[in-house]
Formats: C-alpha cells, structure tokens, sequence
C-alpha cells in the first residue's frame, strides 16, 4: 500500500512559519466558527459523482493547499484539464495569517482543519467564502515505535517518549493538548501539572518543534518514541516498524475544507474557474486519487491499513481556548511592548477607592508573572502631549525580563514603571500616533523566533486635535502589515468610555483582537484572554 501511495508524495514547504499562528490557537472553533469545536464527525457531504469536465474553463487562479494535499491536488486539476489552476503546497499556518492580515492571500485556500478557517475568520477583512465543506479527513492518530501507543491523550502527554509538535502552527499537534483536555475534564485530573513540564521542555528549547515527518523519522532510527500525526502520514510516510492507534477517547478529524479566500473584487471575475474547480475536486477519479494517498473520505469511511473506526468526541469552544491559551503563555517566546493610557478619565473612580489606573496597574504586575525570564517586555505610557509635543513617553526599552537592569533585572524595571503611571495620568488621549509609534517600534526591533506583539491598554477615544486620523492609521498599519513578519496589536478597551469599533479596527488591521473590559474591575480576566492571542 505504502509503494502505491509512494506516486502521491507531497511536496512539502521547507519555509519556517515560526510561531505564525499563532493560538491558534488552532482547533479553536468548529467549523465556520461554529460554536463547539468538533472531535471526530462524519465530515461534510459527499460531492456528487460524475466524470470529470471536458473542459475547464475560466480565468488563472492560485490554490494554496496544505502541503500533503497539495500533490495530489496538482494531478486532480491537471487530468481535469484545468491548466488554468495552480496548485502550491503552503503550510496552514502561513496561510491563515496571510487570510487574517488580508494580504497576499491565495485565490483558494485548502488548510487540513476548519478550525484555521475559523481563527483567521475572527480577524479577516474578508470572510472566507466556503466552496466545500469537506473534501477528505483523516484522523489524527498515536504512533509508537516502542509497542502499542497509550490508551489515553493524558498518558501521551505525560510520556517521556513523547515527541511534540508544534500546535500553534500544526493542526495534528494540537490535538494531544485538546483531546487532553476533554480527558481531564470527563475524569477530574488537572491538567496543568501534566501541561506545564511538556509546555515549559518546550520553551526551554528554544527551537522550532520538528515537522510530522521529521518526527516519524526519529522514532523509527530510534526504534523508541511516540508522536501525533494525522493516519494518511501515516500511511503516507511512517517507516517500517511503527505502529499507530487512536485513544479510547477518540481523536480530532482533520476535514480540508475548499474556501474562496481572494478578495471581494476578484471573486466575481474567477467566479467560473472556482465552478469548475469544485467540479473537478468532486469527480470519482479526484475521490479515487485522494483514496489512494491516503486519506478517508468526507464520511470518515475507513481506508486500507488505517486505524479503523474512531470514537467521536466534542469539546465546547471556550474549553479548547482555555488550554491553547494557557499553553500559549507557558511556552510561545513572546517580545511585547506594553502601551498604557494615562489619560486624565484614568483617574475614575471605579470600584471602591481604586481607580482604573490602579486596576490596570494592579492586573499589568499580575499579568508580569505569566511570562518567563526569556520573554522580552518593555512599557510606554501615552496620553496627549506626555513628552512634550509627544503623546507618548519610553518608559522601559524592551529587553529579556531576565536581563540584568542597573541593581535589578528587567523584571524589577517593569514593575517600577507600572509603579509610576499613577503619577503620569493627565491630559487627553493621543491613541493613534501612539499606536503607529508602537507598531514601528516592535517592528522594527523583529524577533523571527517569538511572537512580537503591541499591547495597548486605553479607556478612551483619540481626541488629540493634531494627531492621524483613524482612517491614515489603518492605511500605514496594512501598509506596514507582513505576514512574514507579523506584529500583531492586542487592544484592550478599559470600561465603556473606549472605542469599541476603533480599537476593534486598529487590531483587525494588524491580524490582532481586540478586548473590552466593560467593568474594569473585570481587567485581570482580560488580561489573561489577551495574553493568549498574541500569537494571533
């Protein structure tokens, strides 16, 4: 089976996506952003049969598909006769920030998962449109080269043989962490003294985690380990001598959903060659090819020496967040400036005898201790004219909270400037000349090996007279935006004085999210949130 399947080999990317994806957090959402994330379903309809068209016709269009796919695809499209469609092997992650930030986004975009769909969707200026629910799935499976793989996701992720991948860029690695999680919930174990060693191993390292091949390839010259990689890798690529299994739990099923994901003004115009594309991606000869590579069916029907019938499992969307958040915070490198208001409204009165800068105060030194000595933060505070004809002040550079600072470390240095902002707040708000300022100063400091992030905290609206206005600071951030070196705003609006729709814009514009915390007393819970979307 494995020398027939050898034909359909992929073209695999050797770019580095790095922490792209960031959260992910992958398999956030169902499908579409359906309200729970599905664990193994019976996938989308069947497409009708039928020979395939005897003519392809319609304008050129580029087709980014994941890149185990993506071989297959090109020999579908070619005996369609549609030479007019490019098929190109692109990593998932790529594209899905590609689709968040809206530019340089392929025609048509075929990712493994929906839940890719689903987090890019969140910040997209376009919505992907679907084409295709589901054009295959394959389960994502345990193989073990060392006898029969564990029985549960909780004892995968406690082995010592355990080679992980990385789950904010791959959709098969991220599995073991959310199938997990449903363990621990359905039994009672806590989760995090199984999470936080593997997460924090992780960090330590410091390097990319290796791709599924890589990782099948190690266990097998080994001849011990154990790793998560979908069944048609499997079938596709595991050596002699490794065995593979689902969990009695069940396992996630990997759909390759086919979406429109070019923008509005193009859609109409290859309106014909997406028709015959989908009509050529559901002909018995596309059905016949995808089998024989490897992968099942939209229905899950089972495929020659795969795993066989798998147990569905179901995790609600906010469960799944939770733990991609938290393993976001223990184990993604992150570079961060902070950006605080200090804005007169930031000496309201809110709960008790605090005010909202001292809440914000109290949740920024709290939030200080999620992040690990390598995590690299620096702080600016803003307000109107801060530093004469300034709206914003430096007041700690950004360098590695375990660096050495004067008598202290960068750690103490955060905490001392978070200490001051009390005694700065005055004045009106210069919002959008500070966010440029921050979103040039992160950028142009880029670190390739972390996720790079500005985080802005205001409970106001721009009201500098002499500033950019809102539609100028859209334009320079997409102007600045690049996917390859994404730099992401997380904007947390501090009670229902912020502005909503522009903080939601600004953040949008940069692939970031946007926060509101309508009762700032609320402000640590947000915090927490927004730690785990740096990553986008």
């Amino acid at each position: 089976m494995r020398e027939e399947m050898a034909r359909h080999r992929r073209v695999r990317e050797r770019r580095s996506v790095g922490p792209v994806a960031l959260v992910l957090l992958i398999v956030v959402a169902g499908v579409l952003g359906a309200g729970a994330m599905r664990l193994i379903g019976s996938g989308g309809a069947d497409a009708d049969s039928g020979a395939g068209p005897d003519v392809c016709p319609g304008p050129s269009i580029v087709v980014a598909a994941a890149p185990e796919i993506a071989t297959t695809l090109q020999g579908v499209v070619a005996d369609a006769g549609c030479d007019q469609v490019t098929v190109n092997p692109v990593a998932p992650a790529l594209v899905s920030a590609r689709v968040a930030a809206g530019k340089d986004t392929p025609d048509v975009w075929i990712p493994d998962s929906s839940s890719w769909v689903a987090r890019a969707a969140t910040a997209a200026p376009e919505t992907p449109q679907p084409l295709v629910e589901s054009l295959a799935t394959s389960p994502v499976v345990l193989v073990s080269a060392d006898g029969e793989p564990p029985s549960s996701w909780l004892e995968a992720l406690s082995s010592t043989d355990l080679i992980p991948g990385d789950p904010l860029t791959s959709a098969a690695a991220a599995v073991p962490l959310v199938a997990g999680s449903a363990e621990a919930r359905a039994t009672g174990v806590d989760l995090a003294a199984t999470l936080v060693p593997l997460a924090q191993s992780q960090a330590d390292a410091r390097q990319a985690a290796p791709d599924d091949v890589t990782r099948l390839k190690k266990i097998a010259s080994a001849g011990a380990g154990l790793t998560a990689v979908s069944e048609q890798e499997y079938l596709d690529t595991a050596p002699a001598g490794v065995v593979a299994a689902v969990p009695d739990a069940g396992t996630v099923m990997l759909d390759y959903p086919v979406l429109l994901t070019t923008g509005e003004e193009r859609r109409a115009d290859i309106d014909q060659t997406t028709r015959s594309l989908v009509e050529a991606l559901g002909t018995d000869a596309a059905r016949t090819a995808l089998t024989e590579a490897g992968f099942r069916a939209p229905d899950g029907a089972l495929v020659k020496g795969g795993v066989g019938d798998v147990t569905v499992l179901r995790a609600k969307a906010e469960d799944v967040g939770a733990v991609l958040r938290a393993w976001t915070t223990l184990v993604m490198p992150t570079r961060a400036l902070s950006v605080v208001d200090v804005s007169g409204s930031m000496d309201y009165p809110v709960a008790g005898d605090q005010t909202r800068i001292q809440l914000l105060m109290a949740a920024t030194s709290q939030g200080l201790g999620l992040f690990p000595d390598a995590a690299a933060i620096g702080l600016w505070a803003f307000s109107e004219r801060l530093d004469g004809d300034t709206d914003y002040r430096e007041l700690v550079p950004i360098r590695g909270l375990g660096e050495k600072v004067r008598n202290g470390t960068q750690r103490d240095a955060i905490q001392a400037g978070t200490a001051s902002l009390a005694g700065l707040t005055g004045n009106g708000t210069g919002l959008y000349d500070t966010t440029l300022a921050a979103y040039r100063e992160v950028l142009s400091g880029y670190d390739p090996d972390a996720s790079n992030a500005v985080m802005l905290f205001t409970d106001g609206a721009n009201d500098d007279p002499g500033s950019i206005s809102l539609r100028e600071l859209l334009a320079e951030l997409r102007e600045l935006a690049d996917p390859a070196r994404p730099v992401r705003i997380i904007a947390i609006g501090i009670s229902g004085d912020a502005d909503e729709d522009a903080l939601r814009t600004i953040a949008q514009a940069t692939g970031g999210q946007s926060y509101i915390a309508k009762n700032p007393a609320d402000m640590p819970k947000v915090f927490s949130e927004a730690m785990g979307a740096r990553t986008g």
